[in-house]
């Protein structure tokens, strides 16, 4: 027990600066397997200046000797002894006496106890995570501690990266010959270290991401077929499915977990263990198995807690249909790729019991100019929806080919500017705007593949993302395969003072084809068929259908095979000419103010604040520019009335005066 007291000490609250780290290698073999904790249970007893030892478990280093670190909550000078399966030994550490002086930074991240949808350094600084995945080392790609080195730099504090095989990060599946097939491979946990260490040299906090759904997948991004454990490979599984309930891929994950904790737990750049990524798409969810997968995650998240000496955070990643997969994890971590990335992000709410943000999240469209706007809709969507951390873009590789890492220092700045940190019980707003010219209203579906629960919409009110976020991407056929989802007509209802297009564009249609019919005000406008084809295809064009000013009624339905994938809806002439999305407090709040695309200057009044009367300071970036202003706004009845957005799209932070 006195081997956990840094972790019973934090959980009370009373713990606030670590010391170290500081490393102990013992140059000493034993017989068996060193990765085994059955045969060589190795650990380290670190004596200090108190005279209570503090334990650690030590690790192979794969060179011919154990390390073990230590960071401990008491600076000074420690004696290292090695321990065998219990039995202590003569072996002396290379280094003699360690002295541990310096601090950490600010310790390790943790849950806000005292607010749920925040986290906290052991300091209490606020952590608020800003930045993208780095999944794997891409062929032909600049090294991953460049990236690394690069968000870092540009003000991004998070990054989160597999443990995959094909890039030589997958203990279990060796690259070299030679590896047994019961031990961890070298080269991989070394492989680690470097990427541990440089995000530790660029304050980049990581998820570490400690299994795949392909490896277990026969189905989704399928790696089962080449698994080293695959019977059919000589391995032990005999199907993907019994990964989560075989004792002996039970015996390895712990040998994996135990490894990691005591090669990589010591680190304050660790944010967490991932358990998994996507669990959804492995065999055993197909397998109608879900409550074997869930007993696997409570079971190693208390085996990693057991062990884990600094408590770092567990999460892992899926949908968030499963309230019992995160029941044992301290944040949600979902994933998303949907036609409209702010509908999808910003309509988001989480579970109210602790913090959550959208692990992975992906634009639909190519070009910088798409890459770009998905990446803003990802950071601000989630910062004016008050989660805990902003989306997290998928795709690395675009982000250094496109240069998009200033992207991250003006959201870094916006955070700072902002103290969002301090705001945790900000809410959501409902901003409207009013502006001197009408302007197009452009959306999309935030859902993927659901029910349609959601499908009548008053323009251009509800097209917001708290309701387009219910709205699915795929718009399932009346007739059809799917017609149990729900499936029905999408209902637009608006006023329009000038005549006007409805324009819908599919970025996919499935091969049993789709015949989309148009009414308006209940008289048939237009059909549009898309014939069946031998597979899914993208279409051309889009459909247009005029309508007049006035009260109008557009009703969209589906009577084809099966389902068309939407990409965006346009209502011309039908709304303002800039949207907002908002978050505030009484005396603070901070909006972002986008112009409809071909807008050159758009002057009107913004509606839905949470601030009262009163003078405030204003301070603007400019999210192109990068420019930032600060003056006085008054603020009368809960609008900002009478003003011109100085950019095409701003973030704005009020904070009363006085």
């Amino acid at each position: 027990m006195i081997a956990f007291a840094c972790a019973l000490l934090l959980a009370g609250g009373e713990l606030k600066t670590w010391y170290g780290p500081a490393t102990a290698t013992f140059q000493v073999m034993f017989a068996g397997n060193p990765y085994d904790p059955a045969v060589n249970d190795v650990r380290v007893s670190f004596l200090g200046p108190q005279g209570d030892p503090i334990e650690r478990i030590a690790y192979f280093d794969g060179e011919g000797g154990y390390k073990a670190v230590l960071v401990t909550p008491m600076k000074g000078r420690y004696k290292a002894t090695l321990m065998r399966n219990g039995k202590k030994l003569l072996e002396q550490p290379q280094e003699g006496l360690l002295s541990l002086e310096t601090p950490l930074s600010h310790g390790f991240v943790r849950r806000d106890e005292g607010q749920a949808n925040r986290f906290v350094w052991d300091d209490g600084t606020p952590y608020f995570p800003l930045g993208c995945n780095l999944g794997w080392q891409s062929t032909g790609y600049v090294p991953m501690t460049e990236e690394i080195a690069k968000l870092g730099k540009s003000g991004a504090n998070w990054t989160r990266i597999w443990a995959s095989n094909w890039d030589g990060k997958n203990p279990w599946w060796p690259q070299t010959p030679g590896t047994l097939k019961d031990q961890l491979w070298p080269k991989a946990l070394s492989t680690w270290e470097d990427l541990e260490r440089t995000c530790e040299q660029n304050a980049v906090e990581f998820q570490m991401v400690l299994f795949n759904h392909g490896l277990f997948s026969s189905k989704v991004n399928p790696n089962w077929p080449d698994h080293p454990w695959n019977t059919k490979n000589g391995g032990f599984l005999a199907d993907a499915s019994n990964f989560f309930t075989d004792a002996e891929a039970k015996r390895r994950t712990k040998m994996w977990l135990r490894y990691a904790v005591a090669r990589y737990g010591a680190s304050s750049s660790l944010l967490s263990w991932e358990l998994f990524n996507e669990v959804q798409w492995v065999d055993a969810r197909y397998a109608d198995r879900w409550q074997d997968i869930e007993a696997w995650h409570k079971e190693m998240a208390a085996y990693i807690r057991s062990i884990d000496p600094y408590a770092h955070l567990v999460t892992t990643s899926s949908e968030m249909e499963r309230p019992g997969l995160f029941a044992e994890m301290d944040y949600y971590q979902p994933h998303t790729y949907p036609p409209n990335v702010l509908n999808a992000v910003a309509g988001q709410t989480f579970p109210l019991d602790k913090p959550g943000f959208f692990g992975e999240f992906g634009p639909s469209g190519d070009g910088i100019d798409v890459e770009r706007s998905g990446l803003r809709d990802g950071i601000y969507g989630a910062i004016c929806a008050n989660h805990a951390g902003t989306a997290m873009l998928w795709d690395w590789e675009k982000v250094d080919k496109m240069g998009l890492y200033p992207e991250f220092k003006v959201a870094s700045r916006v955070l700072a500017a902002s103290n969002f940190a301090a705001h945790p019980q900000a809410k959501t707003l409902s901003i409207k705007m009013n502006t001197a010219g009408a302007g197009d209203l452009r959306f999309g579906p935030g859902a993927g593949w659901t029910n349609m629960d959601v499908s009548t919409f008053n323009a251009p009110d509800d097209l917001v993302p708290r309701k387009l976020s219910k709205l699915p991407g795929y718009f399932q056929s009346m007739d059809g395969n799917h017609k149990d989802m729900k499936a029905g007509p999408i209902t637009l209802k608006l006023s329009p003072k000038q005549a006007g297009l409805l324009k819908i564009r599919f970025s996919e249609i499935s091969q049993a084809g789709v015949k989309i019919s148009v009414f308006v005000n209940d008289k048939l406008a237009k059909t549009q068929d898309y014939a069946p084809k031998d597979k899914n295809y993208a279409p051309e064009g889009a459909i247009e259908v005029p309508y007049p000013a006035g009260a109008v009624t557009l009703r969209i339905e589906n009577h084809g095979g099966d389902w068309a994938q939407i990409a965006d809806f346009v209502l011309t002439n039908a709304g303002p000419q800039a949207t907002g999305i908002g978050v505030g407090e009484s005396d603070w709040m901070l909006m972002r103010l986008t112009a409809n695309a071909g807008m050159q200057s758009v002057s009107g009044s913004v509606y839905g604040l949470s601030i009262g009367d009163g003078d405030y300071d204003c301070t603007t970036i400019d999210l192109d520019s990068g420019v930032e202003k600060t003056e006085m706004r008054h603020v009368a009845n809960f609008a900002l009335t009478g003003f011109t957005l100085p950019g095409k799209d701003i973030v704005m932070m009020f904070k009363r005066r006085g």
